[in-house]
């Protein structure tokens, strides 16, 4: 008898899957490079001088909105008339020069060294001043209180009267110590105020000459203590000349300029003159080279990043051209979407749509490949005519990655406004930094958050709206898609339980185990669940040939030799697929059903049979299920958690223990066979999967109290004791 042909899903995993040719990455690098070229057909530069320039006075006959983001630079005499202002700003520097007071002792004793007849040659003295300096003990008087009158004052600081009055500064940097202060001018102490003090200064020796002495011999000592520092002055000038900037206003990228049937002002008019530099500027960049190869050699680089990363580390996208082109053609949506809102709405960076995208890449794949496609499209965009210096890169890394990361679990409702939720803190997020890095008033940081919260929503409507169509372009199976079918009232699911009850309430305990095994090891839980569902439709072709749809009825395999009870058997899987496939189940769920028997053998039957015939090999194709091995970790999980249900269920005594002994050796036999072979799993996953098996069937097979019939038990006709159970 033959084998029934068996049609496997198109997007199992299939190990030992044969190499892609040169022309199969030449296609998909192919799809890369008409990305790039859209990107660049729909952000095409700006056409050179096509900006009006209107006379300042002038009635605008249009409005002119910047195109790009440019800068007005000041003219000549603008930044020499800035400069000259800036460096008049600069305080003059002074420093406190210590020595003046050393060089004021030295002259000090420099006079009173002197013969008494020379001594009025500095400063002039009177006959009669002279001739009573002349006693030594009096000039030693007059040494003495000098001395302390200009270590007081000097120490102080005093400043040429003549310099810092000539000072235009009301305030000066006075620069002591290494340390600098600000002081006013005219606190200042100048020789004027040095001479007074000296005038008013006592020694101990009374009368108008020694007066007159002191006063004189202290202005001759005099050295000024606070001088000024033109060589400092001078270099911070010359800085504050150098930092003048020259840019006179900046326009950011959709800008209004100038307004229709408005008259045009001075400052309108420069813009507009910078402006068409601008133009003339990119005019002088004509040809293939600059103009066209370069911007599509930038978006061919900066998409390759994704192609490259795809062919490196996700083989099973990469080989997969139909999900290759989704990606291809779901990059040039956006890049076309993008563009038509940087034209509706210039200088709005929080409506490009890459959220979208990168919600639907989430959805479909996984959060990791979503961050990588934000971060290319951010990087992509930002880099493009009329997005420059808008914040593009920004707001769209921002924006994007927090959309992916809000991405664990889309299920229900609330799930789709949690990621609402958190892509609008994103925005928020960006528009309060980029906003306080650029000075925003508080209004415009408020308007780039609504204007985000209305790209989020919108964003997570329209993920949801392509998502079908993106599973079906790629095959993928979402976990909205597994939650609908796992709806008991889908056709499939209410015939198995009303058809095959026995079936169904087995499928039923299947997937609460296999859920918890895949939660366990990190696998898809729902997808292990819903795959429960449906691992045994092909039994609702003949219900009555399983001994769980039986209920006590006879046995029609008793009937049946077992070669012809194995061969219905293994048609239960062909049937089952011929049923998913006209239930249009997705390819991920028709894998549950030839997989989760793999090749293993219909043991029963083929015990019978070499019981009648001992020439049958064990390894008898025709009691063999047909497989595939199972080839993904969910499937396995099935594979593992029908053998254990059936086994455990066939048990006399269910103890803990008995239970735990016979899912480890229900698993171990499946791994020794072979059966394990081509999943993806570990031997740390194994145990995990033993350990969770048996906390589950534990809760299931717990020992129960037999009540009587006079508190509502069954009673002895049924079987239970007629008294109540002690302890």
């Amino acid at each position: 008898m033959s084998d029934p042909a068996v049609t496997f899903p198109a997007d199992a995993p299939r190990h030992g899957r044969g190499r892609l040719r040169p022309r199969d990455h030449a296609v998909r690098w192919a799809l890369l490079a008409g990305v790039a070229l859209v990107t660049r057909l729909a952000f095409p530069a700006p056409a050179p001088s096509g900006t009006p320039v209107f006379a300042a006075g002038e009635v605008a006959d249009r409005d002119v909105i910047a195109p790009v983001s440019f800068e007005v630079r000041k003219s000549a005499e603008e930044l020499a008339r800035d400069a000259d202002a800036r460096a008049r700003a600069v305080r003059p520097v002074y420093r406190f020069v210590p020595s003046a007071l050393d060089s004021s002792r030295a002259a000090l004793d420099r006079l009173l060294a002197a013969a008494p007849d020379s001594v009025g040659a500095v400063p002039p003295l009177g006959a009669e001043e002279r001739a009573w300096l002349a006693a030594p003990a009096r000039r030693r008087v007059i040494r003495d209180a000098l001395d302390g009158f200009l270590t007081r004052h000097l120490g102080e600081g005093v400043a040429d009267a003549g310099v810092i009055l000539a000072e235009p500064s009301d305030e000066i940097v006075l620069l002591v110590a290494g340390q600098e202060r600000v002081v006013e001018r005219d606190s200042v102490l100048t020789f004027a105020d040095f001479v007074d003090r000296a005038d008013r200064a006592l020694p101990r020796v009374r009368g108008e000459e020694a007066r007159g002495v002191f006063r004189r011999l202290a202005a001759a000592a005099f050295r000024p203590s606070i001088v000024p520092d033109a060589a400092e002055t001078g270099t911070r000038r010359t800085e504050a000349r150098a930092a003048v900037d020259s840019v006179k206003a900046v326009v950011r990228a959709g800008e209004r300029i100038v307004a229709e049937r408005q008259a045009v002002s001075e400052s309108a008019r420069e813009k507009l003159l910078a402006l068409h530099a601008v133009e003339e500027r990119m005019a002088a960049r004509t040809g293939l080279l600059r103009n066209g190869l370069a911007p599509f050699l930038y978006n061919l680089t900066i998409l390759s990043f994704c192609w490259l990363l795809l062919a490196l580390y996700r083989r099973e996208t990469w080989d997969d051209l139909r999900q290759m082109a989704f990606l291809a053609v779901l990059f040039a949506v956006a890049v076309l979407a993008a563009a038509g809102a940087a034209r509706l709405f210039p200088g709005r960076p929080e409506l490009l749509p890459v959220p979208f995208a990168v919600l639907l890449v989430t959805l479909l794949y996984d959060g990791r490949l979503g961050v990588i496609v934000a971060v290319v499209l951010a990087i992509l965009l930002d880099r493009q005519w009329s997005l420059q210096d808008a914040g593009t890169l920004y707001f769209a890394l921002v924006g994007g990655s927090a959309a992916a990361l809000a991405v664990r679990v889309v299920r229900r409702r609330a799930h789709l406004f949690r990621v609402v939720w958190f892509t609008w803190a994103g925005y928020v997020l960006a528009a309060v930094t980029f906003g306080l890095l650029l000075g925003w008033t508080p209004g415009a940081i408020a308007a780039s958050g609504l204007v985000g919260l209305v790209t989020a929503v919108t964003s997570a409507a329209l993920a949801l709206l392509a998502l079908p169509v993106a599973e079906w372009a790629t095959r993928i199976t979402t976990d909205f898609t597994l939650v609908e079918l796992a709806d008991p009232s889908r056709p499939l699911l209410r015939r198995l339980a009303t058809e095959a009850p026995g079936t169904y309430a087995h499928s039923l305990m299947l997937a609460n185990m296999c859920e918890a095994a895949a939660d366990a090891i990190g696998a898809n839980g729902l997808l292990a669940r819903v795959g429960c569902y449906y691992h045994d439709i092909g039994k609702l072709r003949r219900p009555q040939y399983y001994v769980e749809n039986q209920a006590g009825a006879a046995n029609p395999h008793d009937k049946l030799k077992p070669q012809q009870s194995a061969q219905i058997i293994r048609n239960h899987v062909k049937e089952g697929i011929e049923l998913a496939q006209e239930a249009r189940l997705p390819p991920v769920l028709q894998a549950f059903i030839p997989e989760h028997h793999g090749t293993g053998p219909i043991t029963y039957f083929l015990e019978r049979a070499r019981a009648r015939d001992p020439s049958i090999r064990a390894d008898a194709p025709e009691f063999r299920y047909p497989g595939p091995r199972p080839r993904s970790r969910e499937t396995a999980l099935v594979m593992l958690g029908d053998s254990i249900e059936a086994g455990v269920r066939a048990l006399e005594e269910r103890t803990p223990d008995r239970v735990r002994a016979a899912i480890v050796h229900l698993v171990d036999a499946k791994a020794a066979s072979g059966q394990l072979d081509e999943a993806p799993l570990t031997l740390r996953d194994l145990d995990v999967v033993k350990d969770t098996f048996s906390r589950v069937l534990a809760g299931v097979h717990h020992p129960r109290v037999e009540y009587p019939a006079a508190a509502g038990g069954l009673g002895p006709e049924f079987g239970a004791p007629a008294a109540p159970l002690r302890g």
